[in-house]
C-alpha cells in the first residue's frame, strides 16, 4: 500500500480493482498524469474522467453546493460507498482538464476496502476510468491488464478476477433535478 500511495503522489497511473471493474487511477489534480490516462486508453480528449473521493465532506469541496439538497444527500448517504456515480455541477475550474469543458464532474465513493484505504492515505481525489483501451471490453484481471497495457501503466495492483459485470449507476444532479444517465449496479427509482 505504501508503494501505491507514493506512486500516486509522484504522478503515476495505477491499475486497481474497484467495486465494479478494474480502473486506471491517478492524482486528479495532476494534469500530466491525467493526460497519461488519455494516452494509455487511446481515449478521446472530449470524454471526461470521473473522480473517486473518500467522503461526502470531500464532495462538498468540489461541487456547487446549491445542488446538495436533502434528497441528493439522502441518496449519497444511502448508496455511498457504492457503485453510484453522481454528476454534479463543479465548483470553479479546478477539474477543467478532466471534464473537457463541461460544467459537471462525476464523483463516486467506491465500496472497496483497498481503494478506500488508499484514498484515506492521500490528500487528493483520484481521477478514474475503466481499465481498457477505449472501445474494448474492460479487462477482468491483472494478467489481461499486463498483456494489453503492462508497459504503459506504472503499477498494477492485482485484486483477483472481476466477477461483477454490471457497471456503476450514473445519475446527474442539475437545478435540483435528478436524472438517470446509466442504469447499473444500483437501482434508483425515477
Amino acid at each position: 500500500m505504501d508503494t501505491i500511495v507514493e506512486k500516486l503522489k509522484c504522478g503515476s497511473v495505477v491499475a486497481v480493482k474497484t467495486d465494479t471493474v478494474y480502473g486506471l487511477v491517478c492524482n486528479a489534480f495532476d494534469k500530466v498524469a491525467t493526460a497519461k490516462i488519455y494516452t494509455i486508453k487511446n481515449r478521446e480528449v472530449k470524454k471526461p474522467l470521473s473522480i473517486f473521493v473518500k467522503s461526502i465532506d470531500e464532495v462538498k469541496k468540489y461541487v456547487d453546493e446549491s445542488n446538495l439538497n436533502d434528497k441528493v444527500l439522502d441518496i449519497m448517504k444511502k448508496y455511498w460507498p457504492g457503485a453510484l456515480t453522481i454528476i454534479f455541477k463543479k465548483k470553479g475550474d479546478t477539474f477543467d482538464h478532466i471534464t473537457c469543458g463541461k460544467d459537471g464532474i462525476g464523483i463516486r465513493i467506491p465500496n472497496d476496502d483497498t481503494l478506500l484505504h488508499i484514498l484515506n492515505e492521500i490528500d487528493f481525489p483520484l481521477a478514474e476510468t475503466s481499465c481498457n483501451i477505449s472501445g474494448e471490453k474492460e479487462y477482468r484481471n491483472a494478467n489481461e491488464i499486463r498483456e494489453k497495457l503492462g508497459d504503459k501503466i506504472d503499477l498494477i495492483l492485482d485484486g483477483g478476477e472481476v466477477t461483477n459485470n454490471t457497471p456503476s449507476t450514473v445519475i446527474s444532479v442539475e437545478n435540483n433535478d435528478i436524472k438517470i444517465i446509466r442504469k447499473g449496479d444500483i437501482v434508483i427509482d425515477e
